[in-house]
């Protein structure tokens, strides 16, 4: 088995793994998600697709690398990992089999492609304003350009900004305003090559236990790795979960973390967003609905009709008597019509509120968010508040050593002791304030730092310093934050 990692990869490795699967010489190549469109599989008989697709699109596109010619019929294999992506997986498959791909959003004039195409172009001719303004529109997600925008990113590549603040502002572009020529600044070219593109760098970090020197030059025995927004959110003394161990953090190194175990002590649960954006809302709400009508049905129902989703006679069992698990812990099941909130103490006696809904990370990602910055102005908590696929997770430090909780069912909130816990109605937004809070709260997380970045590179304004060697990853988020603090000066 070759194990295949596209960004890990290096190119003769590739060919090499694509070669040998040709052959028939390799039987399988296990591959990460980020591998489905770096690699050219030749054919291949069956897909196996371990957890649910993240949506139905990108599982049709992964299966579909299974008999990939014309009239050639697909094959493959959901492998859900545990109970909880046995529902997914059914929806999923049984979406991609009735054809039922997520509505395509094509982004509506990306500025920071703009910008970079406008470089490349004037670096190799001179472009009249009104030539080039047409041969833009022309493209799919710019005939909606206008005017004014057009200027604000010339106006940035002509050098507006104050490159005394920050380097790369300096002039990209020369802009003759009286004739409306535009022409490209010495070294333009070389720019648009070596840092042109719109793949983001995602960084993953290499997790490494000190002290054990096996490992060659580079250190200790390798654990797994961590998306970088984890690393960027996480301190020395931060323990986290990896494996099936739990691990503290002694050192963060520009490209590794270097851990030590800490058995026994409770550890976050490391996230890896670099890699999906998240459920879909529009398959969240057909998840839900899903759950809805199979949890209403009869058991001996509810498994034909997951056995209709294409579940073996197993995992149909499996996820019937997980659904009536959740009802008898908690009275509902999470669907498309129903929020579930739930509360309890953790192992250290903290108390935790989940949200359970199914409507999807790109949507809770927001609402949590929101439920920090109200949870801090309103009690002054500072709650670590995780989102996933299938909700919220609030950890509450305890305010209250003893006492009881009480839940008051009219009022709809919930005391501990003395202390007001917690309003129900915090949890929940008013849909005509949803986009005015998330707004504020979006320029202070580590999303939009990310994000930033990325914009930032594809502006060519964090460009390469070595076209062969990319640039670590903490280099780039510094220049990233003062690029942000230079800009948010300017409306």
């Amino acid at each position: 088995l070759a194990r295949a990692h596209h960004g890990s990869m290096s190119r003769a490795e590739r060919t090499h793994t694509e070669e040998q699967l040709k052959s028939g010489d390799l039987p399988a190549v296990v591959a990460t998600s980020s591998l489905e469109l770096g690699i050219d599989m030749g054919a291949i008989d069956l897909v196996v697709q371990v957890g649910s697709p993240p949506s139905v699109a990108s599982g049709l596109q992964r299966i579909g690398r299974a008999g990939h010619q014309v009239g050639a019929v697909s094959h493959g294999v959901v492998f859900p990992t545990f109970r909880g992506e046995l529902v997914p997986a059914a929806v999923v498959a049984e979406r991609m089999r009735a054809g039922q791909i997520e509505r395509l959003d094509v982004p509506a004039n990306p500025l920071d492609v703009l910008a970079q195409q406008v470089v490349a172009m004037v670096a190799l001719e001179d472009w009249a304003l009104e030539d080039l303004a047409v041969v833009l529109r022309r493209a799919a997600p710019f005939t909606s350009l206008g005017e004014a925008t057009l200027r604000a990113v010339l106006d940035m590549l002509a050098g507006r900004y104050p490159s005394e603040e920050f380097a790369e502002l300096r002039p990209r572009v020369v802009w003759d305003r009286a004739t409306g020529l535009l022409r490209g600044r010495p070294g333009a070219q070389r720019l648009a090559v070596t840092s042109g593109g719109t793949i983001p760098d995602r960084g993953l970090y290499g997790v490494f236990i000190v002290g054990t020197e096996a490992g060659g030059a580079r250190g200790g025995k390798r654990v797994g790795e961590l998306d970088e927004e984890m690393v960027y959110e996480s301190r020395v003394g931060d323990t986290f979960t990896l494996g099936s161990s739990t691990w503290r953090i002694e050192e963060i190194t520009p490209d590794q973390v270097r851990v030590s175990p800490a058995p026994g002590l409770p550890g976050r649960l490391p996230f890896w967003k670099g890699d999906s954006p998240g459920r879909p809302a529009e398959l969240g709400r057909a998840i839900g609905a899903w759950v809805r009508q199979t949890a209403a049905l009869p058991a001996e129902q509810a498994r034909g009709r997951a056995a209709d989703a294409g579940l073996d006679p197993w995992a149909a069992d499996n996820l019937v008597s997980y659904l009536a698990e959740q009802r008898e812990a908690t009275g509902h099941v999470p669907d498309d019509m129903t929020i579930v909130v739930e509360r309890f103490r953790d192992e250290i006696g903290d108390w935790r509120v989940i949200v359970h809904s199914p409507h999807g990370a790109r949507l809770h990602a927001p609402w949590a968010l929101v439920l920090g910055a109200r949870l801090r102005e309103r009690y002054g908590l500072d709650a670590a508040v995780l989102h996933s696929d299938d909700g919220i997770v609030l950890r509450l430090p305890s305010v209250v050593e003893s006492g009881d909780d009480t839940w008051d069912g009219e009022l709809g909130r919930w005391t501990v002791g003395d202390a007001p816990a917690l309003d129900l109605a915090d949890l929940l937004l008013d849909p005509d304030e949803v986009a005015t809070a998330v707004r504020a709260e979006l320029g202070g997380s580590a999303l939009f730092a990310a994000r930033f970045r990325e914009a930032a590179a594809r502006s060519l304004l964090l460009p390469r310093r070595r076209p062969d060697r990319r640039q670590p990853l903490w280099q780039q988020r510094q220049r990233s934050a003062q690029l942000l603090e230079v800009a948010s000066r300017h409306p």
